[in-house]
């Protein structure tokens, strides 16, 4: 078999053809020297066509007999990572009323509570790097030789920071953790391609809409219930993923490429992904941030722009 560019999607050869066939590409059957020739190439062209087109579309992972709610929810279960360790290079947008901020940055993740995170390039704000563990963060800024240490809750209220939604928050959207496995997550109701389920808590109430074809994770909607926020996600722009088991085997996930977050009229986010790594070892050097003696440190709302 000839495979599509796609994982998990293949196309049959053409019998006496080259095996240089790919999704959506017909080679030519001969050269039409007569109208009934050139009858037979155009029907025979239109026929394998679509024989391609279809047999190269995605498929869908729950037949429509099996599109229930808790069928559909548990596929979406499945089409996820789970993982200990995430790395991954983005290009990240943010506007704010106080802020704005474009540029490509390598963000480090590790098990339970580790982060690291710096631009390789960045407009609109101070170069910096940032290592955060628990509750505890440390930026430091290599062109002021300044650096601070605190919590997560001082950073945000900072002008540096300058967006309504928590730092710990918008991390979560960007590794893709959700509430979907929870045992509380019920059925809300369906939309046109779509069911829609919601979880709560003590701090959250969040909607999800799933793609009940292909279990994809398409829009969320997270309300913070003590700060009065409401963030709207969309997914994007789908790529698959191999996710494989202890013995060897491995199934495709479907994860978004882009991530968008609105919230509220002026403020948005935008995440593309050039590259992710899940349960990778990262260097331990990648976690570690060496400020210099004579570096000196600063409180954020002190801090300028």
């Amino acid at each position: 078999m000839s495979g599509c560019k796609d994982v998990g999607r293949a196309v049959l050869p053409l019998a006496g053809l080259p095996d240089k066939s790919i999704c959506g590409r017909v080679a030519p059957l001969w050269v039409a020297t007569r109208p009934t020739d050139m009858f037979k190439f155009i029907f025979t062209s239109l026929i394998l066509t679509t024989f391609l087109i279809i047999n190269c579309a995605p498929k869908p992972k729950i037949l429509p007999e099996e599109r229930t709610p808790p069928n559909v929810l548990k596929c979406a279960v499945r089409n996820q990572v789970e993982f200990e360790t995430f790395a991954s290079i983005m290009n990240l947008k943010l506007k704010g009323e106080k802020a704005k901020f474009s540029g490509t940055v390598e963000f480090f993740y590790q098990s339970p509570d580790l982060i690291s995170f710096y631009p390789r390039s960045f407009w609109g704000g101070n170069i910096f790097k940032a290592k955060g563990e628990d509750d505890s963060l440390t930026i430091y800024f290599p062109n002021d030789n300044e650096f601070y240490t605190g919590n997560f809750s001082d950073f945000e209220k900072s002008a540096l920071w300058g967006l309504d939604i928590d730092l710990k928050t918008f991390l979560k959207i960007i590794t893709g953790e959700n509430d979907l496995s929870e045992e509380d997550v019920v059925y809300a109701g369906q939309g046109k391609n779509n069911f829609i389920y919601k979880f709560e808590d003590e701090r959250w109430l969040k909607e999800y809409w799933i793609d009940f074809k292909r279990c994809r994770l398409t829009k969320s909607e997270w309300t913070d219930k003590k700060r009065g926020e409401v963030y709207r996600i969309e997914y994007k722009n789908f790529v698959t993923f191999q996710e494989y088991e202890p013995d060897g085997s491995y199934q495709d996930v479907e994860l978004a490429k882009i991530i968008e977050v609105q919230s509220g009229i002026k403020e948005s986010a935008k995440i593309k992904f050039i590259e992710r790594k899940f349960n990778l070892p990262i260097p331990e050097k990648k976690f570690q941030l060496k400020i210099p003696p004579d570096a000196k440190r600063v409180i954020f709302e002190s801090k300028q722009r």
